[in-house]
């Protein structure tokens, strides 16, 4: 508290941890560790992490998008979090980056999930941006 007014944690995009805390509690599979920790850091840097993952490698390809050009960019690092705590995303380190790879049957198990029926298109629309982000990736040599 500062002079008498609430102040509100934020992590380093803005977003209220308090947020990244609520996204969290849905979490039930590889993520639901993350809903025990006692610092919120860990959770903040997750989610940041998704975040730069998010706007930087899959701009480009979502902004063509019908629905991915017109949301906020909360809602993609949501959904990408949720594939990767489903196990259906799985978050890995290649050259010292983090990375989100598909499983091989990530397309096939999106359509087989009837509550996602309604955003089934934007979802496969994801999985595709992140496999075209790491065949770019992969025709990129280091120095």
């Amino acid at each position: 508290m500062a002079y008498g007014r609430r102040v509100t944690r934020r992590t380093i995009y803005a977003v209220p941890v308090s947020s990244v805390r609520d996204l969290s509690r849905q979490w039930s599979g590889r993520l639901a560790h993350f809903r025990r920790h006692r610092n919120d850091e860990h959770l903040s840097a997750l989610f940041e992490e998704a975040v730069r993952y998010s706007g930087l490698h899959l701009e480009n390809d979502l902004s063509d998008s019908d629905y991915w050009s017109k949301v906020p960019l909360a809602r993609r690092v949501a959904v990408l979090l949720y594939l990767v705590d489903r196990g259906v995303i799985v978050r890995g380190v290649r050259q010292g980056k983090v990375v989100y790879l598909p499983t091989d049957d990530a397309e096939s198990w999106v359509a087989a999930q009837t509550s996602l029926a309604a955003y089934r298109s934007p979802t496969l629309e994801l999985i595709a941006s992140i496999r075209a982000d790491l065949a770019r990736r992969s025709r990129c040599r280091p120095f």
